[in-house]
């Protein structure tokens, strides 16, 4: 029973609040001039923007950031990968996200703590910060922690042909719960944890992950300048 709400029902509830939640806040607007119209970026909505915090603690924030979103990118691809390998059989992909998953999760999980220690420890940090910033930062370690267990502490490979052929059948609409039951109990908590973390990210500063790659080509250049050389 409950697996069929979890790898069942959890899944279809995820993919309609993560597209409906983003398209929401696309349309949305509410503090400006672009309410009910399409705004992919900053401009658009003020909460959809990450509130940099590059002002204070400058030095520590490069390492934190270049981990995170680093490691944030390989942990995708490597997915992607994976679910397709184990779907299909490939094995060379499910060799790839074997190995660029757990290393895009060690270099995420690092940039996570690094993120967390900072804003925890920064005054300035601590007096701008909301729920949501340390909410984001604590889901994405605990997933992140999830996930590598298996990989970094058991040494255990290989689910990705159980996973893979249930992630498929979600989207040929024909779910089978039980293609989850030979998946080790610590994989199953990270994947049900990591969809109550996509139902939520649309209403976070998240959000700008969308936007942010489309805008970036050809977004306005930004001319950063040191205190000394302001001083000259």
């Amino acid at each position: 029973m409950s697996e069929n709400f979890f790898f069942v029902g959890l899944p279809y509830v995820t993919i309609l609040i993560l597209v409906g939640g983003t398209a929401y806040r696309a349309f949305t607007g509410g503090k400006t001039q672009f309410r009910g119209r399409l705004a992919w970026s900053a401009r658009g909505d003020y909460l959809w923007t990450t509130r940099s915090t590059g002002f204070f603690g400058r030095a520590s924030i490069g390492p934190a950031a270049l981990s995170l979103h680093w490691g944030m990118l390989a942990v995708v691809v490597g997915h992607i990968a994976g679910f397709i390998g184990g779907a299909y059989g490939l094995a060379s992909w499910v060799e790839f996200f074997r190995w660029t998953a757990l290393a895009g999760g060690v270099l995420l999980l690092y940039g996570l703590i690094w993120a967390l220690v900072r804003r925890l420890m920064s005054p300035q940090l601590r007096a701008m910060s909301t729920f949501d910033d340390y909410a984001v930062l604590v889901l994405l370690i605990l997933v992140a922690g999830l996930g590598l267990y298996n990989p970094a502490i058991k040494l255990a490979f290989g689910v990705s042909y159980s996973v893979g052929p249930w992630f498929a059948g979600i989207f040929k609409l024909r779910p089978d719960a039980s293609l989850m039951t030979g998946a080790p109990f610590i994989v199953q908590l990270h994947m049900v944890v990591a969809m109550l973390f996509l139902c939520y990210l649309p209403f976070t500063k998240l959000v700008h992950a969308f936007s942010y790659p489309l805008g970036y080509a050809r977004r306005p250049y930004i001319s950063m300048r040191s205190y000394q050389g302001l001083k000259k």
